[in-house]
């Protein structure tokens, strides 16, 4: 009896030998197959243990336009980013760690940039600049739930079919809005024009905004004297021109590129014709501003991501600017002010992702979910982010959603449920050669600085 005991035992040790050769080839196999990460939880799946511990850093993607023709925008979206990152360089008790990737400014190398970038695994994405560039990495950051902020571009697609893809600026749509206010409130122009490019749509919204909130104001459609489509290629615009000129057009909407409005407005120089020229966003340039500077004759304005001297961030924003570029470095730019806030803004999300995360009862969220399969997916999905102590995409863009009231050092952001930010807008009026205070619309208020617009009466709405 004891040597059939034996025998039975010696056969166990035998089996339970040849298991153990076999769970370790498979774990060498799957260490080479896999990697580390995947060695250790195959490891604990067979063994038990600890969790997989998560990495010591939360990785955060800075797509730009590092070198190529955006080069200077794309370096200055990063700076911003790199600014606060100076000041919170942590989150949730991890080191934050940017990621670059450099889309060379065109959609070829951008696609390639992405692939890399996403195959760490970010937890966020920032960039890029150009409306086209960050149309391109929409599939990209939808395919692995992690969400992403553009800076300065604003082209309605970009978060039209887009859950996780935020922006820092407000729409074309609000420009047209606020321009409207500026031109009828702010300048009390009386009769107006709008000119766009015959090829572009893009700017559609913007000057129905316009010429819809302008006939609100003014109680009539009749203050419209044009409604041109111009050819921006031909680079002579006289006849238009003088169409605007004989109907006494005292502010006109130019919703063309920078280069060919400079072309305009030189040519409108010559003929004597000096109204308010309005312009969208994209003028926001420090050529453009050359411009303007060499042409006092001219009255401009248009609207701006500079920081408006109007929140306590903006003032931590300047100090941190001149700290560390030396108090003699030239005025930061407005996009690097709005990079700024959409970082501020990342860390926020993510904060109160990880206490929503906290808060959040398993049982009810089972319940809530639909289907058991769901369900246990949900569950799965927070246990996960509680452990590693990084929430996932999908909770940080949820909590995103959510902020509203953020003081930042462009203004008051806000996003109301959506992944489009609700701000102030900034219109920069520059007078005879001279930048004047910024006019600030802000929640159909009108306030301006401290000085007034030079020969017209301004309107403030308490």
């Amino acid at each position: 009896m004891k040597k059939d005991k034996v025998k039975k035992r010696t056969k166990l040790s035998t089996t339970a030998i040849a298991v153990m050769v076999v769970v370790c080839v498979l774990i060498i196999a799957s260490s080479f197959l896999f990697g580390a990460k995947t060695f250790t939880n195959f490891r604990n799946a067979f063994f038990g243990g600890d969790a997989v511990v998560s990495d010591p850093t939360i990785k955060v993607g800075v797509y730009e336009c590092l070198s190529g023709e955006y080069k200077q925008y794309g370096k200055d979206e990063a700076a911003g980013i790199e600014l606060a990152h100076d000041l919170y360089p942590e989150v949730l008790g991890k080191k934050i760690d940017l990621i670059y990737a450099d889309n060379r400014s065109n959609i070829y190398d951008a696609k390639s940039a992405l692939q890399e970038l996403m195959s760490q695994n970010p937890s966020f994405v920032f960039g890029s600049y150009s409306d086209t560039l960050t149309l391109v990495a929409s599939d990209y950051v939808v395919a692995a739930n992690t969400p992403a902020m553009t800076i300065t571009s604003i082209n309605p697609l970009i978060t039209a079919n887009n859950d996780f893809y935020f922006t820092a600026s407000f729409s074309m749509a609000k420009q047209g809005v606020a321009l409207a206010d500026y031109a009828v409130n702010g300048l009390n122009r009386t009769t107006f024009a709008t000119v766009k490019s015959m090829r572009d749509d893009s700017s559609r919204a913007f000057v129905r905004r316009f010429r819809n909130k302008v006939t609100e104001l003014m109680g009539s459609e009749d203050v419209f004297k044009a409604n041109l489509s111009v050819d921006t290629d031909t680079e002579d615009y006289k006849t238009y021109i003088d169409q605007l000129k004989s109907g006494n057009v005292e502010a006109v909407l130019l919703a063309i590129p920078p280069a060919a409005a400079q072309v305009f407005m030189s040519q409108a120089k010559e003929m004597e014709y000096f109204p308010q020229f309005i312009g969208s966003r994209e003028w926001d340039t420090e050529e453009f501003e050359k411009f303007i500077m060499s042409n006092p004759e001219l009255s401009i304005s248009y609207p701006s991501v500079q920081a408006a001297d109007t929140t306590g961030t903006y003032q931590l924003f300047i100090d941190a600017y001149y700290n560390k570029y030396g108090e003699n470095a030239s005025e930061p730019s407005g996009a690097m002010a709005a990079a700024f806030d959409a970082y501020l803004i990342m860390i926020e999300g993510m904060e109160n992702a990880y206490e929503d995360l906290q808060n959040t009862d398993m049982d009810e969220l089972r319940e809530t979910a639909g289907s058991d399969a769901k369900g246990r997916a949900l569950v799965q999905t927070y246990e996960n982010a509680l452990k590693t102590g990084i929430p996932a995409g999908t909770q940080i863009r949820d909590a995103i959603k959510n902020i509203n009231d953020f003081e930042g050092a462009t203004g008051v952001l806000s996003y109301d449920g959506t992944t489009e930010v609700n701000k102030d807008v900034t219109i920069l009026h520059f007078f005879k050669g001279t930048k004047m205070d910024p006019y600030v619309v802000e929640d159909d208020k009108t306030v301006t600085g401290e000085d007034d617009i030079p020969g017209i009466d301004v309107k403030k709405n308490d």
